[in-house]
């Protein structure tokens, strides 16, 4: 009987190491450059202005349907705000709102899914006006501040 006990143990043990060894999982990873021809084109910057509409709605609310939120906007808040703002544009024939706040919540009255949600939004709709490549004022403009309004860097004239 002890033969046999001692049989069947160093089976196990002689399995379990053989199992062991067998299932080592392996890994590579290979990476490489190659000299490539690249195409960049360049593209001058354009400049535009922003004009507030005057007289435009500086309020806007809006239901939103509970099942458009939670599974087509995924109930992400920037997903919301950027929907209400495309609406928001729409209704005032904009093309941006200027200082746009938000609030997003459950409406205590809702009657249906359509109006499970409120968005409010206020802002001062605005319109692009004035297109053109930008000049080398323009360029001066971009460069500070690009490397910061606090911290503009100046450069000797």
């Amino acid at each position: 009987m002890k033969k046999f006990l001692l049989l069947a143990i160093c089976s196990i043990v002689g399995m379990a190491a053989f199992a062991q060894k067998n299932s080592e999982t392996t890994y590579q990873f290979t990476q490489a450059r190659m000299p490539q021809v690249l195409v960049e084109p360049l593209v001058k910057p354009l400049v535009v202005e922003v004009e507030v509409i005057s007289g435009a709605p500086t309020f806007w609310k809006k239901t939103l349907n509970r099942v458009k939120v939670e599974t087509e906007l995924e109930g992400k808040l920037e997903n919301i705000y950027n929907y209400g703002i495309f609406l928001y544009t729409e209704d005032t024939k904009s093309d941006m709102i200027v200082a746009a706040t938000y609030n997003f919540y459950t409406n205590p009255a809702h009657t249906s899914d359509d109006d499970w949600y409120i968005l409010e939004i206020k802002g001062f709709p605005a319109k692009f006006t004035s297109w053109h490549t930008a000049t080398p004022e323009d360029y001066e403009w971009m460069r500070i501040r690009h490397e910061g309004a606090n911290n503009p860097v100046y450069t000797k004239q």
